[in-house]
Order: C-alpha cells, then structure tokens, then sequence
C-alpha cells in the first residue's frame, strides 16, 4: 500500500479516532483507486482532475450504488485535503466534483459538562499529593493543551506546530498557521494563556527556553510532539476522568468549541474565522446540529406536543 494512504489512515485513526471498521473502508476506496491509477501509470500525488472523473465514471459503470459511489468520493475528498494540509500537493484534484447528495453526518459532540470534567480530573492530579517535576511537567502541558483547543477551536496539527514566538503572552492573541499556509490571529482566554505561562515556567526549569522553537516540543531535538502521542494522551486523561475515549478525539474538541460558542450566542461569522474554515457552508454544519437539539427539546418539553 501507498506511504500516502498508510499516512492518512494514520491520520484518521489518531486525530479522528475512525473506527476500524471505517478506516478498513478507507482502505478499500483508496485501494481501489490506487490499482486504477496504476493501471494508467499515474501517481496519487499527481493525478489531476480529469483522471478522477474518469475513475468515478468508470466505478459508476461497474456497477456501484449511489451509496458506494458517495462513499469513495467522501473518503478520496478527505485523502486529498490531508495531502494538501501536509503541503504534498497544491492543487486538489477533487475540486469541482460532487456526487450524489445522500446528506450529511453530523459530527460528534463533547457536552460541556464532560470537557469541564476532563479539565477538572487533570487539575486534581496536578494538585494530589507530591509529583516528581516529569509528571507535572506532563499534566500541566496537557492543561495548556486543552486550555487552548478548547478556546479556540484549533486543528491538532496546527496546535503542534506553534513557536514559542507565536505566543504573545501580553495581548492575548496567537497566531496561527492553517491549511493552505494561511495566517490567522485567535484570541486566548485567560485561563488557557495562564496555564500556559504556568507550563513554560516549568519547561524552562528542563530546557532552555531560548533554544527551543516549538512551545510542546517532542523527544527529537526541533521537533514537536507528535499528533499520535497527544491522541494517546487524550485518550488516557479521558479514561481517568471516566469519560468513554470512542467518543473523544483532538478533532471532537474542535467540533465543542464551534457548537458552544454556537450554542451561547455567538455569531456564525465569527466562528468561521476563528475555525479558519474558508467557506461558511463547514462552518453552517454546527448549526444542524444546534437544530436538532432545538426540535428534541420542543418535542420533549413544549405542551402541544405531549399526548393527551
């Protein structure tokens, strides 16, 4: 199997917590789509757009179901916008192709009580007792870690990727690089900048702080921590704070931070560009989903609607 396609299979598992039965479909759409670009001497890296809708009209032709065909066209999409994420490729050959509209999934949900939960169970174990500097260190970076994809809804991938020099400690804002390379400025809250000050006082007293380039740097020297090891992390903190782990994953945090804002009254606008979403139809999902809970409560709670 292509490198390419392991990498995002990767991905998926780590940052989205896919289940294995999902990643085993990813698996054979891009098997399939790997064999056919082959068979035409193509690489992944460099099909373009024509070639792709040659291979979607031929699967069409062999005999796939609507569904089938949404489901290759879904799963070869989200390859494609890993590839140009990870600055593999800059033109997406998926652009402009849609398949038929079978609706879309609404994203899974952390309620703000579980996110408070988590938060509070790594606090008690950074105040529980004596800690030896390594275990500290370790629960007060997952704090700051938490504090800021939570206040600013940010990928995984681009928390690990802040500088030391992106932090501005005194105005409130990061700065933070996106997909496609684009720049954007979110704001902190106080409490996500104060855990963070708080884990750089305890990093400096490791390494020296003027040496370092990423704020969680990794074991390899100018590396940051990997996506996997923070997944693993996450995974592990929620256990510990009996929260259920299939249901919680670095992109879910993303997904809670969009839907409370949402949920409180804030604007969709302003949640586009703190998400860095660069058409407001991603953005508009979490409002679905804001509907949803609004038809629940009117059909459970509105009189008219109880039977006599």
């Amino acid at each position: 199997m292509s490198q390419l396609i392991e990498n995002f299979i990767e991905m998926m598992s780590v940052e989205r917590a896919a289940t294995q039965n999902t990643l085993t479909s990813y698996r054979h759409d891009l098997n399939n789509l790997s064999r056919y670009l082959n068979r035409k001497k193509l690489l992944l890296e460099k099909v373009e757009n024509a070639s792709m809708r040659e291979f979607f009209r031929e699967i069409s032709k062999n005999g796939a179901t609507s569904s089938s065909l949404a489901r290759h066209m879904s799963t070869i999409r989200q390859f494609y916008k890993f590839l140009f994420q990870e600055n593999i490729i800059t033109d997406n050959p998926m652009n402009g192709i849609e398949g038929p509209k079978l609706g879309r999934s609404l994203p899974k949900l952390l309620s703000e009580n579980s996110i408070l939960k988590l938060i509070k169970h790594v606090k008690d174990l950074q105040t529980g007792g004596e800690l030896i500097h390594k275990k500290r260190l370790r629960h007060q970076r997952f704090l700051s870690q938490i504090e800021i994809l939570y206040s600013t809804g940010m990928r995984v991938s681009e928390l690990l990727s802040i500088k030391i020099s992106d932090l501005n400690q005194h105005n409130y804002f990061l700065n933070v690089m996106g997909k496609g390379n684009k720049e954007r400025i979110v704001p902190l809250t106080e409490e996500a900048l104060s855990e963070t000050r708080h884990y750089l006082d305890l990093l400096g007293c490791d390494r020296d702080l003027a040496k370092e380039t990423y704020l969680y740097p990794g074991s390899r020297k100018n590396k940051s921590l990997t996506r996997q090891y923070f997944a693993s992390e996450l995974k592990a903190y929620a256990r510990g704070a009996g929260l259920d782990e299939r249901n919680i994953s670095p992109h879910v945090l993303r997904h809670a931070f969009a839907s409370h804002l949402l949920q409180n009254g804030a604007d969709l606008r302003s949640v586009q560009q703190m998400l860095g979403h660069s058409d407001i139809s991603t953005t508009q999902i979490y409002t679905h989903i804001l509907d949803d809970k609004l038809k629940m409560a009117i059909k459970e709670n509105h009189p008219l609607s109880k039977k006599m």
